[in-house]
Formats: structure tokens, C-alpha cells, sequence
């Protein structure tokens, strides 16, 4: 059976060859998946994706002093633990 040209993105992966042999690539190695394996092959060969939000505006931390100045927020100051 025929098979599909892949490349590993991964560090190593193992696959199949057209041939029905297990074999081993490293990353960057262009490999011929057998034709049965190819779908597994390329839901295994996937860089895992950081999980980022979606980037939205910022809202500062302020308070009204009464006169319609808007001043920062102050944390309080943490107490010592020491004696």
C-alpha cells in the first residue's frame, strides 16, 4: 500500500512505514506514513498550543476622591511576621 509524506514536528515519534515496518524519526525528519496509520500519525504529530486569552483592554484599579480626581488604588502594605 501507498503512503503519505509527513514531516515529525515533534522531538521523536514513531510510525509506520509503507512497508508495515515500525521505525523512528527525530524532529524535521520527512517520513512516508503507511496509507492506514497517516490519521493517527497526524493527530499525534502536534506541538501542544500554550493556552492564552484573548487579549482584552486593561481596566485600571481606581477610586473617586470626591472632588472627581480618580486616584489609584493603594494595596495595603503586608504586616512583618517578625517580632
Amino acid at each position: 500500500m501507498s503512503g503519505a509524506k509527513r514531516t515529525v514536528r515533534l522531538g521523536s515519534m514513531s510510525y509506520i512505514d509503507p512497508a508495515g515496518r515500525v521505525r523512528w524519526a527525530d524532529r524535521g525528519a520527512e517520513v512516508v506514513v503507511h496509507g492506514d496509520h497517516v490519521a493517527r500519525f497526524d493527530s499525534l504529530n502536534v506541538l501542544a498550543a500554550a493556552e492564552t486569552s484573548p487579549a482584552g483592554p486593561v481596566e485600571a484599579s481606581v477610586a473617586d476622591s470626591g472632588d472627581g480626581v480618580q486616584v489609584p488604588k493603594r494595596r495595603p502594605r503586608r504586616s512583618s511576621t517578625e517580632d
